[in-house]
This record gives structure tokens, sequence and C-alpha cells, in this order.
């Protein structure tokens, strides 16, 4: 049996109103992919975004990626109204080729929409083995004296409330694969590809960040 990979992003966020319009304003928030729109897949989804029912998840496709076995889900985590919470995105691709390249694709051009749309505190945007388990995205708590997450990984992005111009020159040197303004804030992609490992050199001046050294989380593309 082949194996089969997911990317997968955490957004923190400030929760504004019920599950129900957080969740379809995170869907409506993805916008559209090499020109086309997610369109829901299943009976409940479809009946959830048409304004019926209440979940958690919403199962969604791509009209270029018909495959059954083909999806992309937006989920909420923790929640609590007027209070921060997580929204979650997954693409799962089922095509051959390339191990995960379609799918990470996808998921930094849908989670660099969910970023300009929702404003969160912090993203972070990885890889897994769908049988993998244990702790998959890099930490999402915020150093105070810099506003900047413990970890990065793959690809990071920080809101720019906290970030101070001296931080975000030091952002901007990191010898990454890029690191740039995005939206309000800041993103850091360690590497292009999350299979990559990022050089000695990124994780040196990842240490240097602040006062404690801030580490990296490599994407979880084992099974165990």
């Amino acid at each position: 049996m082949d194996d089969s990979y997911a990317a997968s992003s955490k957004l923190v966020l400030q929760m504004d109103g019920s599950e129900s319009t957080v969740l379809r304003g995170a869907v409506a928030a993805l916008g559209q992919f090499a020109g086309e729109g997610l369109q829901p897949k299943g009976a409940r989804s479809t009946r959830f975004l048409n304004g019926e029912g209440e979940t958690v998840r919403v199962a969604l496709r791509h009209p270029a990626h018909s495959a059954l076995n083909s999806w992309v889900h937006v989920s909420l985590g923790d929640f609590k109204p007027d209070s921060v919470g997580t929204i979650f995105l997954t693409v799962h691709l089922d095509e051959p080729g390339d191990v995960l390249k379609q799918e990470w694709k996808m998921a930094v051009a849908l989670t660099s929409q969910l970023v300009v749309g929702l404003s969160p505190i912090l993203a972070h945007l990885t890889a897994r083995h769908l049988d993998a388990y244990g702790q998959i995205y890099p930490s999402t708590r915020l150093r105070p004296s810099s506003s900047l997450p413990e970890e990065f990984g793959p690809w990071t992005y920080v809101s720019g409330k906290g970030l101070t111009d001296q931080v975000r020159v030091r952002l901007a040197a990191l010898p990454a694969y890029a690191s740039q303004a995005l939206g309000d804030g800041w993103l850091v992609r360690a590497v292009e590809n999350p299979g990559t490992e990022p050089t000695e050199q990124f994780r040196d001046a990842l240490k240097e960040l602040d006062t404690e050294p801030i580490t990296y989380r490599a994407a979880r593309l084992a099974a165990a």
C-alpha cells in the first residue's frame, strides 16, 4: 500500500461570532485556487454552507482534483466565543507522481488566503503522513519578549501587531527559502517543500531571534 500524506495548517485567531459563523467565514476566505473555487463535498457540508444545520468540519473538493479520495477539510479546534481559538485546513489529493507536491502547492495558496482574510495571531503550515500520530504542528506559544512562536515549521506566519521594527529586520535577514510580509504580519518559509530540511545557517539564525533559542519542527512524514 502506498503511503498517503496531507498538507495541514493550524491558525490561531480571535473567535468573533458563533461556531457556524466562524466556520462559514473561514470557508469563504479560502477564495479560489488555480482560477476555480472549492465546492462542498457531501450533503452535510452542502447543507451547512447553504445555511442549514451545524457542524465543526466542512468537506470540500476542487474541480481539478475529482478523485474520490481527494479532499480539503476546514475544521474548528478549540472554540470559545470572544476568545482565542483554532481553525485547521487539511489538503489531501489522491494524485500519482511526486508525493505532496500538489497538496503543498494548494495548501500554501489556501493558507495564505486564509491569513489575509482572517488576520490570525499565528499560523503554521506543515505536512504529515496520514497515519502519523503525536504532535504534528509546531508550538503556538508566543514568546512575550518578541511575539514570535517558540517553534517554527516549514511555513510560519506571525501577526504584525506585536512585532517591533528590530524583530522585522531580523526576520527579513533569515536565510530561509522566503521571509517576507504577508497581510499585516510576517511569513517565514523555512524551506520550499516540506520534505526538505532547512540549512544549518537558518537553524542558527532562528536561535538568535529571541533571548531564548527558537527551534525548528520538521514535517511529520513518517507513519510512526
